[in-house]
């Protein structure tokens, strides 16, 4: 893998010379796709340089089957040219000879991922950092949502029409999930979807969308996100879908701060003054239902797959044992709690 690495960055880089990748490490974070930090040496005529890259490769199984990096590749490239804050990315690569599987190559952004768990009964955020946080949180999803995504060429998305088109697409996109996972009936995932699709919203607009906006899914750096991370749902659809998702109640546990970062009522508030759009709360509550649902969706999926042993990833096997978690989650969203 090292010399088909050597080779492949070589020729990316060049004309540089004496390219050569010193350690290849497997990053931990993240449940989709795998992900690579690469160092490498090389040389511009007498200098020696030496650079990070991160590596995305497609799993051959997991939680979001079947995969395919290019979309996701694509929407980084082109937000580059937006305000957004995301990583850059470089190179999407589909020869099988090199690494056997499609990847990608993104700039390593500096920063780290804030956890949001207690520690000795106190929260990891202090109120400042909490403030700061939240401020960049809702400015970013803010900055995506305003995204002209026809203009910086996005279109190439499946792009669903105004009324409840963005809302069944994505229902029937989860109810797809759940039935290829084939497990056994789980009733209070049968009464969410149920109650689902009587109750499709009709979106006013069509934006770009991020599918996992959350804490845990930025980098921070200097108090401050420096990038939104785990772009693999991306679509374009209604923009209440990312406000629902952030609110799930799996995001905060018992804080009363949606993804420990503000209070519902601030983010409604300052997303509507930064993004100009008003916040409709019945649609967010679809969402956040519908967010519970995707959670079921998502982690059936990978436990289908460890079952079937096309995944050694211990985590995939655990979902099994969470169920009762996402069980009260679901019920919890639909006011049943």
């Amino acid at each position: 893998m090292i010399d088909r690495l050597t080779t492949y960055f070589a020729h990316r880089l060049a004309p540089r010379a004496d390219v050569r990748v010193l350690s290849l490490t497997r990053m931990s974070e993240g449940f989709s796709q795998e992900t690579f930090r690469v160092q490498l040496a090389s040389r511009d005529g007498d200098r020696e340089q030496t650079a990070t890259y991160v590596l995305r490769r497609q799993p051959v199984a997991g939680l979001l089957e079947p995969y395919d990096t290019e979309p996701e590749f694509r929407v980084l490239a082109a937000l580059a040219a937006t305000p957004v804050r995301a990583p850059r990315v470089y190179w999407y690569e589909r020869d099988p000879t090199i690494l056997e599987r499609p990847f990608y190559v993104m700039e390593l952004v500096a920063g780290t991922v804030p956890l949001p768990v207690m520690v000795d009964g106190k929260p990891v955020f202090t109120d400042a950092e909490r403030a700061r946080l939240g401020e960049d949180f809702v400015a970013n999803l803010a900055a995506l949502h305003a995204v002209d995504w026809r203009g910086v060429g996005l279109d190439f998305l499946e792009v669903p029409e105004r009324g409840v088109a963005a809302a069944t697409r994505e229902l029937a996109r989860w109810e797809g999930y759940i039935a290829r996972a084939d497990g056994p009936p789980r009733p209070i995932l049968t009464d969410a979807v149920l109650w689902l699709r009587r109750a499709l919203p009709a979106a006013d607009a069509i934006t770009l969308v991020h599918g996992d906006y959350r804490t845990g899914n930025f980098l921070v750096d200097g108090g401050r996100i420096a990038a939104v991370l785990d772009w693999e749902m991306v679509h374009l659809g209604d923009p209440m879908e990312d406000l629902g998702w952030a609110c799930m109640a799996l995001w905060r546990g018992e804080s009363p701060h949606m993804c420990h970062l503000l209070e519902r009522e601030r983010l409604y508030a300052r997303y509507e003054e930064l993004s100009g759009r008003r916040v409709d709360p019945t649609r967010v509550h679809f969402y956040e239902v519908l967010a519970t649902v995707k959670m079921a969706a998502i982690m059936l999926t990978g436990l289908h797959a460890f079952r079937e042993g096309r995944t050694r990833d211990l985590r995939m096997a655990l979902f099994d044992h969470q169920w009762a978690y996402i069980a009260a989650a679901i019920a919890q969203a639909r006011g049943l709690l």
